[in-house]
């Protein structure tokens, strides 16, 4: 049996494609790591980095003999756990001669935060809201941005694992001060051809994209040899 000292407690998460409140989920692993002697680090399955091939990539480097994989998500996402299971399986075929045990905790949490909720809404008085509604009306919220090429980026679980977090990053900081637009986006479908992006108005699929591409992508028709045929 592996002890904490030996073995690293990754808890994965899923965002949305309009992000994730980072802060609390520190908070969360912060207070899984104060109860007691425990590593512990967060990975996201999409959307977001550190991915799931990142930490056990850091556990490896690390020297750990074994790690820990502890989807979260109320209720229980089958999704989470089942690319969470499909990412270490890509990783372990990819990583050949790695010697890592990796085991993933598939518990359901409901139960307990239901319970945690109940209780909660026993002792807790529930407060006023008092948020303007301006935010539904407001003019910045109203107006499509100028612009005239709009690129989209993949970031499901197998682009994201292929790297499209760095060519996320690069197209956004390339794009700044032009005329093109750059948007994240959740799986596009045909991943195993990632980091995918899709570039518009003319509608080209490219495939394969490393943060190298940036510049092609946001000012040009991007790299020709990774274009997909439709």
């Amino acid at each position: 049996m592996t002890t904490s000292t030996d073995c690293r407690i990754v808890v994965v998460l899923r965002p949305t494609v309009s992000g994730l409140d980072e802060a609390s989920a520190m908070t969360m692993v912060d207070a899984l790591r104060a109860s007691g002697d425990r590593d512990v680090g967060l990975a996201y399955l999409d959307i977001a980095t550190p991915t799931v091939h990142d930490e056990l990539d850091r556990a490896a480097g690390d020297g750990l003999s074994a790690i820990s994989l502890v989807p979260v998500a109320v209720p229980r996402d089958k999704y989470l756990v089942t690319w969470t299971k499909r990412a270490v399986a890509n990783w372990r075929e990819s990583r050949s001669g790695v010697d890592l045990d990796i085991r993933i905790l598939e518990s359901d949490i409901t139960g307990a935060v239901v319970a945690g909720l109940a209780d909660l809404i026993e002792r807790v008085p529930p407060a006023e809201i008092r948020v303007s509604p301006a935010a539904y009306r407001s003019p910045a919220w109203s107006v499509i941005e100028d612009h005239d090429r709009h690129v989209l980026v993949c970031k499901g679980p197998r682009c994201m694992a292929y790297g499209a977090g760095p060519l996320h990053r690069q197209l956004t900081a390339t794009s700044k001060g032009t005329s093109t637009k750059v948007t994240g986006t959740g799986c596009l479908s045909p991943c195993n051809l990632g980091p995918l992006a899709i570039v518009n108005p003319a509608g080209e699929w490219y495939g394969r994209l490393e943060p190298a591409h940036a510049a092609e992508l946001v000012a040009g028709d991007g790299p020709a040899s990774n274009r997909l045929p439709r």
